[in-house]
């Protein structure tokens, strides 16, 4: 199964963890996530059911509606994310040996057995 790297193609982080990726032959299949907006059933199945790790703290709209202060339930973490995708943490790197939010570029060496 090849891995996949759910990202935002504008975003520095974001392209800093493709290259990392390639840089351990890693292969990602790559998903730019604000050119094709993940539906509400693609973060059912990639969010865990504390959402509060997946939720991007940087964003405008995390800060404006608040959800600092928040104990989000998935399903209202999911119904705001396909509203605005911002909200969601990334990049995100879904592979075979487990799910990395955030660029951790030790937690991607420990993935290709580099660690």
């Amino acid at each position: 199964m090849k891995a996949t790297l759910w990202m935002k193609s504008s975003c520095t982080t974001c392209r800093n963890a493709k290259a990392a990726l390639a840089d351990l032959a890693i292969e990602v299949e790559v998903r730019d996530y604000f050119k094709k907006p993940l539906e509400a059933s693609e973060l059912e199945r990639l969010l865990p059911s504390d959402p509060a790790p997946m939720l991007g703290t940087k964003s405008p709209k995390y800060k404006e509606l608040g959800l600092k202060d928040r104990q989000l339930t998935k399903a209202e973490a999911i119904a705001l994310m396909v509203e605005d995708n911002n909200l969601l943490k990334r990049p995100i790197l879904v592979h075979a040996k487990g799910t990395v939010i955030g660029f951790d570029a030790a937690a991607y060496a420990a993935l290709a057995g580099k660690a």
